[in-house]
């Protein structure tokens, strides 16, 4: 027994991730392919998405006959000749029909896709990356950071030729769909940009009985886009390692710093309290052998530094590489914060 006509065999049941997944997601398509550094975007990169967007089948591209329409991309120079002498493109004279053609308009403006913000002066670097670095006998980290994006406006003209009506409501009807909330969105190397649909306009020349009859229907497209020049990127080494070098005249402990160290079961827990108007560095000597690898419960304190034996092993607030202290090795702890206001941390680790 056979189907029913128009039954559709090809639904979609997957809805794709949502939410937390899908922005993770979007962010490993946009580093995908490439270092730790977010993929390139240029102009050409958008011409070939939208392109590919007009002409695949979860786009914008329709069948007639059991056969795919084609899609031809043209400059606006080789859209004048083509729009003259079409009729004449193949032996017989004559090119067949359908087929749909795209033309992006030279006049790149200035874009909206930060809805109307702009940029930061200055032609700044951010970092977009930390990557943690060895040498054999150093660890450090690397930063790489990226411009912030140039918003651009770029639009295209999307051209039906057409001898039959069908084929003219059935792509008028493919564009009303994918524009339905106004917008839809393309991936251009993997970076989402909205594209907008902002006119439909008849070219048809069916009034002019002189020559062959065919309907031409424009969709005027807006790609909200911006570009990212790998070019601008930048990757800069940061210090892995602080010399500071003190000289201790008196290791007890002051009274308005609470020092609370604790081991249980090889469990280390080193709390660090610095009360108002307090010293901002502080010595012990460790009984143990340490590991710290984490820093928690910072409270306004803005940079921790910390030394054993007068060298450097770290500096700021985020434990990367882990800070191995050995038994009787002097370690001085250096804080940044208010010197009217409490601050504390805690080291995390083993013994």
């Amino acid at each position: 027994m056979g189907l029913p006509k128009g039954y559709k065999t090809n639904i979609k049941t997957n809805l794709g991730k949502i939410g937390v997944d899908r922005r993770q997601e979007i962010l490993d398509g946009i580093s995908s392919k490439g270092t730790f550094l977010p993929r390139q975007v240029l102009e050409e990169d958008m011409d070939l998405s939208v392109v590919e967007f007009v002409s695949s089948d979860d786009g914008l591209s329709i069948t007639t006959d059991g056969k795919k329409i084609p899609v031809i991309f043209l400059t606006i120079q080789r859209w004048t000749e083509f729009s003259k002498t079409w009729q004449h493109s193949d032996k017989y004279k004559d090119i067949e029909l359908p087929f749909i053609t795209i033309v992006r308009k030279p006049d790149i403006q200035q874009g909206q896709n930060q809805a109307g913000l702009w940029n930061i002066p200055g032609n700044n670097t951010y970092t977009y990356y930390k990557v943690p670095t060895n040498d054999g006998i150093r660890q450090g980290i690397d930063l790489y950071k990226v411009p912030q994006p140039t918003s651009v406006d770029i639009t295209y003209e999307v051209r039906l030729f057409s001898n039959k009506m069908k084929d003219l409501n059935r792509y008028n009807r493919k564009f009303q769909r994918a524009f339905q909330s106004k917008q839809c969105y393309i991936s251009v190397n993997g970076h989402p940009m909205p594209l907008h649909l902002e006119n439909i306009s008849d070219e048809s020349n069916i009034d002019d009985f002189e020559n062959r009859k065919f309907y031409v229907q424009l969709f005027e497209l807006k790609l909200l886009g911006y570009i990212l020049d790998e070019e601008d990127f930048e990757i800069v080494p940061t210090l892995n390692r602080t010399m500071v070098v003190s000289e201790i005249l008196d290791v007890k402990k002051p009274s308005n710093i609470i020092f609370d160290p604790k081991l249980i079961n090889g469990i280390a827990t080193f709390r660090f309290v610095f009360k108002p108007k307090s010293d901002l560095q502080f010595t012990f000597i460790a009984e143990n052998n340490l590991n710290f690898t984490g820093l928690t419960s910072v409270e306004n304190i803005t940079r921790i530094v910390i030394s054993i034996n007068g060298v450097g092993i770290f500096d700021g607030l985020v434990i990367v590489t882990p800070m191995v202290i050995n038994t009787n090795d002097s370690v001085l702890i250096r804080v940044y914060k208010n010197i009217n206001k409490t601050g504390m941390f805690i080291l995390n680790g083993t013994g």
